[in-house]
């Protein structure tokens, strides 16, 4: 059981479906993630979560969720009516 590889939580959610967007990010870049779902609230899609990733990877995937913040996401074009 030596080689064991520590898991630790990179973020906390709000939601099993946040924490499944910044995992997809993670695994598109090449860093295995998983999302574990604290089912306190009646509705799964309710209830807390945690993003965990092997503690190796853990500055890596720092760093891709920075680079994800610095991304702006608003939308360039303008229509105008």
């Amino acid at each position: 059981m030596e080689n064991e590889e520590k898991i630790v939580v990179l973020k906390k959610f709000a939601s099993p479906i946040d924490a499944n967007i910044v995992k997809g990010a993670l695994e598109a870049s090449g860093i295995p993630a998983g999302v574990i779902v604290d089912n306190t609230a009646n509705a799964i899609w309710m209830s807390p979560a945690r993003l965990v990733v092997f503690e190796r990877d853990l500055e890596l995937a720092n760093q891709v969720l920075r680079e994800a913040d610095e991304v702006d996401t608003t939308d360039d074009e303008t229509t105008e009516e």
